[in-house]
């Protein structure tokens, strides 16, 4: 393809905006590599290389070589890019849709700046594709990317108007680190100025939602799903991703006290357990706005409650994670009658809500509905028949539920291994598990326990959700993740309703008193995702420091929404009323802008020199002292080599020296020859006027 350079200079030459320097387009291309990278991550990958080719096409442009695409190179380019998004998003509507159609436009643009007016243009478009970073990076180090972003945004426009012929392109001075930091010290100014009143701003304007709060088109996550099978918790443990991240008020409750309830599954088809409609009927939720009727009335709340805030990772399911039994909840969660709590939509961007829960409780204590009691005695015609057997034999034996409960136990503790790595079990999963392999994770015991209480004539069901977490000691919160997914069962048993039992302790205590790691072998420890820092106990703390901040962030400024805005400002103001918020506007304004001009004036008054003209000054000041010594004093006016003469001509002692340092004080000053500088600090050392007198004659 070849180009002619005359359309490139007929059109610059018609424009009635000025043309674009070299500088500002330079300074244009590092920008969107900044701007355009983050969204690289998300965006198809052929849009990077849309970039470079535009880029490459808009240099040759500039230079002559090529001319700008016409009207036909552009439609093939908009078709192109067009059918490439359909291809790679599809024609529904996303975000990543949407923001690659912004990114698209934003990158064709190139090829049809022509002037200034153009440029600026761009510009504004470039700090709305900085705001949609935010949609998919939000913790507090992409808002100091982003505030990075921001500072080469101004640097740039400042850049625009400079006149070519006053100052320098800028793009030289990037040979030093120095050199780039002053290109950009204008820009990082006026944003540092600007500072205040963005957070007076963030604090009063009310809240109507986030920009980056936008729901996020449904991704595959790791997390729990709604049914669960053989393997399928072993294999979400060996991911790291985060989960939630709990702060209690008062004291952390004790590892083996965290187990975290997510959902509880009664049906169980052979193989797969999973929940029945009813439980997951939306009129069966209860707000906790409402009355306490029906089943809540069920609830008995015993001993001492904790309080604690949770905040959720997106996992684009409903179902979220609490400690039984909850008294109180967010009023916009819902609760079911086996206690699993659940947002009214799935669960797309990251939320927090707050709980009060009694860890001692019971639950259903009095008679079963029979409903519920059908659906937890429930188990497949066909099947498992050896287990069916033995628990029936077993029951009968003991004659009551602990104590069968107590014997399996210790048939798990006896006999059973706890690995990430069992044997794939066939048909009669449970058959097979108990009475052969007798290797498994939490949820082949789970699943194995329930099963034989409900074949030995006892409702059971099993829970899945998380047990245990990880303390930051920074800010003492609990962070828990996919690794600590964990499954369990509860037993009802007459009058003390549904119970909480843990098959998995009987074989592996160390899971449920320290964690996941210190309960496997050295094998299955290897299949464990690892934390940044290992073992190192300095990278660890660094690890936790640099959670504990991103975390703050997520908690006051991510989260900070219409209610916890409400409640900061009755602390500030007591009395919220549009009077009083705008007082406390005016003075935050007032106090900015009387810090930035009493700035400005120290900044006036102690405006550094150049480094020849300071070393200069310096070095006369030294020798102006040592000749006062000797009863010399400089003149009011007196230029240096007239005072150096004055001094030598009444101590010819002296005149060597002084010649030799005023030689070199101004090829220094005047010469601006800054090689001398290190013999002048020498020569002025060994100066000592003192040290041959003048004699009496």
């Amino acid at each position: 393809m070849i180009f002619s350079g005359k359309l490139f200079n007929k059109e610059i030459t018609l424009s009635s905006s000025p043309p674009v320097s070299r500088a500002s387009l330079v300074w244009l291309f590092i920008v969107q590599i900044f701007i355009l990278v983050p969204h690289f991550i998300e965006v198809p990958p052929w849009l990077a290389v849309l970039w470079l080719f535009v880029v490459f096409w808009r240099w040759k442009i500039f230079q002559g070589a090529w001319s700008y695409p016409t009207k036909v190179q552009k439609t093939i380019v908009v078709f192109l890019c067009s059918a490439g998004l359909v291809v790679s998003l599809g024609i529904g509507f996303s975000l990543v849709s949407m923001v690659s159609l912004l990114l698209a436009g934003f990158v064709l643009k190139l090829l049809e700046m022509k002037n200034r007016k153009d440029f600026v243009l761009l510009v504004y478009v470039a700090f709305f594709i900085l705001a949609t970073q935010f949609i998919f990076f939000n913790h507090v180090m992409a808002a100091f990317y982003g505030f990075f972003c921001l500072v080469l945004l101004g640097t740039l426009l400042l850049q625009l108007y400079q006149n070519p012929h006053v100052q320098k392109p800028p793009v030289g001075k990037f040979k030093t680190l120095k050199g780039a930091l002053k290109t950009l010290n204008p820009s990082l100014f006026i944003l540092l100025q600007a500072i205040p009143l963005m957070l007076m701003l963030f604090v009063v304007v009310p809240r109507l939602g986030s920009f980056w709060a936008v729901p996020s088109p449904p991704q595959v996550k790791t997390g729990m799903s709604d049914s669960m099978s053989p393997g399928d918790i072993s294999q979400l443990i060996q991911s790291n991703e985060l989960a939630f991240r709990v702060t209690f008020d008062g004291e952390v409750p004790g590892h083996e006290k965290l187990y975290w309830r997510g959902l509880v599954f009664a049906y169980f088809d052979g193989r797969r357990w999973s929940s029945p409609y009813q439980s997951r009927h939306k009129q069966d939720l209860r707000l906790s706005s409402q009355p306490i009727y029906g089943w809540r009335e069920k609830i008995s709340y015993l001993g001492e409650k904790t309080s604690y805030d949770v905040v959720a990772e997106p996992s684009n399911q409903p179902w979220l994670y609490l400690l039984a039994a909850p008294e109180v909840w967010s009023n916009d969660l819902l609760l079911g009658h086996d206690l699993h709590l659940e947002s009214a939509l799935p669960v797309t961007r990251r939320i927090s809500y707050n709980i009060r829960s009694a860890l001692n409780y019971r639950l259903d204590a009095g008679e079963l509905d029979s409903l519920i009691m059908t659906q937890n005695l429930q188990i497949p015609a066909r099947g498992n028949a050896e287990t069916q057997r033995i628990a029936k034999e077993w029951i009968s034996q003991v004659g009551d539920t602990e104590a069968l409960i107590s014997k399996l136990f210790a048939y798990f503790h006896d006999n059973f291994y706890y690995t990430l790595q069992p044997p794939a079990l066939g048909s009669d999963s449970v058959d097979e598990f108990l009475w052969q392999s007798r290797q498994g994770f939490c949820e082949h015991f789970a699943s194995g326990f329930v099963f034989f209480m409900r074949a030995a004539g006892i409702p059971a069901r099993v829970v899945v959700g998380y047990q245990g977490g990880e303390l930051n000691t920074v800010e003492n919160y609990l962070t828990v993740r996919q690794r600590d997914a964990h499954a369990w069962a509860e037993v009802w048993i007459r009058d003390r309703g549904w119970v909480l039992y843990d098959p998995t302790s009987a074989v592996a205590p160390e899971r449920i008193r320290r964690g996941i790691v210190d309960s496997l072998n050295a094998q299955d420890q290897k299949l464990l995702s690892r934390h940044f820092g290992g073992s190192f106990k300095f990278l660890l703390s660094l690890r936790n420091q640099w959670e504990a901040l991103n975390f703050q962030w997520i908690r006051w400024v991510m989260n900070y929404d219409s209610s916890v805005q409400s409640e900061l400002l009755r602390k500030i103001l007591v009395n919220v009323d549009p009077l009083r918020i705008a007082l406390l506007v005016l003075a935050a304004g007032g106090a900015s802008v009387l810090i930035v001009f009493t700035f400005l004036f120290l900044r006036r008054n102690i405006r550094r020199l150049p480094l020849v003209e300071r070393s200069g000054r310096a070095a006369y000041a030294i020798l102006c002292k040592k000749l006062a010594t000797c009863g010399f004093v400089l003149v009011p006016g007196e230029a240096p080599r007239h005072f150096m003469l004055r001094a030598a001509n009444l101590r010819p002692d002296l005149a060597p020296s002084l010649n030799k340092i005023m030689d070199l004080y101004e090829q220094l000053v005047y010469g601006e020859n800054l090689s001398v500088l290190v013999d002048l600090k020498y020569e002025l050392a060994n100066f000592s006027p003192k040290r041959n007198p003048p004699s009496a004659a």
